[in-house]
């Protein structure tokens, strides 16, 4: 889901670690995302206070989906792992 930068008007999209990925690969990956700042391409980093109140709420909607799909995620591992 994009969201638009509220100084500029582009769009901006979550944060991303390379380091978050090359420690805890796609988890980590997903976690930094969830909870990361947004980044927009010309401004730079934006505070969630800036945005509006409805884009909040769904900033904080994308990022519990994204939680519960990383603890998903750790769970079907586990569960592979203890079935093989």
């Amino acid at each position: 889901m994009s969201y638009k930068c509220p100084r500029c008007g582009e769009p901006v999209h979550r944060g991303y670690s390379r380091g978050a990925q090359m420690t805890a690969g796609l988890i980590g990956a997903a976690f930094y995302a969830a909870f990361g700042s947004f980044v927009c391409k010309k401004c730079g980093k934006i505070a969630k206070e800036e945005f509006s109140p409805e884009e909040r709420r769904k900033m904080t909607n994308g990022t519990i989906l994204l939680v519960i799909g990383g603890l998903a995620l750790i769970g079907l591992v586990i569960w592979l792992w203890t079935i093989s």
